[in-house]
């Protein structure tokens, strides 16, 4: 690194210490009963982001304005099955009344501006994770982006690599066993986890759907009638009640309906999935994808930057393959490179009983996010438990479209599944330094005379990473070809 940019990386990390000293003296002073749950409060005001942050505002607004064309496009006659499904889907996503409050969509944490991934800078660069239906609950990982995620196989063991490969979310935990498609498994997930949508009851979902604007889409594109449903009186006030993670069945339906439900309940989950693989989210129009079509031309730098990417010595194209004609820029496999803790997130405080029962994170500060490793763990595949040891603390390789998506109109956006960076040149020189510098021992500048130890020093990969022999243009190189991968691209 050239001694410019050393002092200049100095001093921006330097400053980005200092927040993050300011943020913990934040933590402490606001402890609190006015954050139930939590041994000390968030370093942000959720509700006050949510309601007053401009980012926050307006995706409030994009999401209202999405919802609206979904609900005239998918009402229209004659619209072919398939079309009508996605924007079924598109319609589920952008619905905020299938929170418990209200107050969130699937689009809240999937912003489409950033790539279907967390598009609140004032977020990003803090508590990164995202705050649930019920604040100030929020989930101990940045939003991974929706954006090319359904593309995912179900989740399954390479016997001649010895790795894991697809599934979806950043642990692979929603494994495509239930309905066939991990991005349906993970539809499902959400709405009635009590960090994000908190929904008491699967039903309660479908119920909101029954009384809203779209149950004759639903009835139009899978022949099946919500209304049909014996709903009991007091559905309304259960519907109403934060889950808290234990029964999911509250309201009280009969064996058939029940059955009945679970079975809408995937269907509404497929219908998700339908939008997320469509070409409204997953559109493929990149500079890069305009450069395949032959409608465009890498400059010198990008040119190199892929060059230095699918190079044996720099190695990205490995995990994130750049090949064939629609390359995903992920293999949906799982690999630990080391990531540090991130010691600004929420979930580490939310080690006390909030009232009702709900400890979020017994272990507290103690917590290890250990990724896949526990999905095996509790796998009902006897094999893979006994691998389980082997793979904690390996995350699943998120594709690399969109991965700058944002940061060219100012906004800021956070990296890795716990966030840990907010800057795409420093991720860069992460994969290329990380064995090269010294651990941090409570001095010196991150990225620059240290790094931090890994938040899970098991089966760390060195292989692929962490003493790549990068200069710091090669770096810049490499981040000037990721902002081809950015969706949107229009030949001039």
């Amino acid at each position: 690194m050239q001694p410019k940019s050393r002092e200049l990386v100095r001093i921006m990390l330097g400053g980005a210490i200092l927040s993050i000293a300011l943020l913990s003296a934040s933590l402490a002073a606001n402890a609190g009963s006015h954050c139930p749950g939590y041994s000390q409060c968030p370093a942000i005001d959720y509700a006050q982001t949510m309601n007053e942050n401009t980012d926050a505002i307006a995706l409030s607004a994009e999401i209202a304005s999405e919802e609206q064309k979904a609900l005239a496009q998918a009402q229209k006659k004659n619209l072919p099955s398939g079309e009508r499904n996605k924007q079924l889907g598109r319609l589920l996503f952008f619905d905020v009344t299938l929170s418990v409050r209200g107050n969130q969509a699937c689009a809240t944490c999937h912003s489409p501006k950033m790539g279907f991934s967390g598009g609140i800078s004032q977020i990003n660069r803090t508590v990164v994770s995202f705050p649930g239906s019920v604040f100030p609950r929020a989930g101990n990982r940045r939003p991974i982006a929706a954006a090319y995620g359904a593309f995912a196989p179900p989740l399954h063991y390479e016997s001649k690599t010895d790795e894991f490969i697809g599934g979806t979310f950043w642990d692979a935990g929603a494994t495509g066993e239930v309905t066939g498609s991990p991005a349906a498994d993970q539809a499902m997930a959400p709405f009635v986890n009590p960090l994000e949508m908190a929904m008491p009851d699967r039903a309660c979902v479908l119920y909101r759907v029954a009384k809203g604007q779209y149950a004759s889409v639903f009835k139009a594109v899978w022949g099946i009638d919500l209304q049909s449903i014996a709903w009991p009186e007091n559905t309304e006030k259960v519907c109403q009640k934060p889950g808290q993670g234990g029964s999911l069945t509250p309201l009280k339906l009969s064996t058939t309906d029940r059955l009945f439900a679970n079975n809408a309940y995937q269907k509404l989950a497929q219908s998700i999935a339908s939008f997320e693989i469509s070409s409204a989210v997953s559109p493929f129009t990149s500079k890069f994808d305009a450069v395949l079509a032959g409608t465009a031309t890498l400059t010198a730098q990008e040119a190199h930057g892929l060059k230095l990417f699918n190079s044996d010595a720099v190695g990205c194209g490995e995990c994130h393959a750049s090949g064939g004609n629609r390359p995903l820029f992920t293999d949906f496999s799982a690999t630990n490179i080391g990531i540090p803790s991130n010691r600004n997130n929420p979930f580490l405080h939310e080690d006390v009983d909030n009232g009702k029962g709900l400890i979020a994170n017994p272990l507290g500060t103690a917590f290890v996010d250990n990724g896949i490793g526990p999905i095996l763990q509790a796998s009902n595949n006897s094999s893979w438990r006994a691998m389980a040891s082997r793979f904690m603390g390996m995350f699943q390789v998120p594709s690399l479209r969109n991965v700058a998506r944002g940061g060219n109109k100012g906004m800021t956006r956070a990296f890795m599944h716990n966030g840990f960076f907010t800057d795409l040149k420093m991720v860069v020189h992460f994969y290329n330094t990380r064995d090269v510098l010294p651990r941090c021992n409570g001095s010196g500048v991150v990225g620059v005379d240290c790094w931090p130890a890994p938040e899970q020093p098991a089966n760390l990969n060195t292989e692929e990473l962490g003493n790549l022999g990068l200069s710091d243009q090669d770096e810049q190189d490499i981040v000037a070809f990721l902002k081809t991968l950015t969706d949107g691209y229009k030949s001039k």
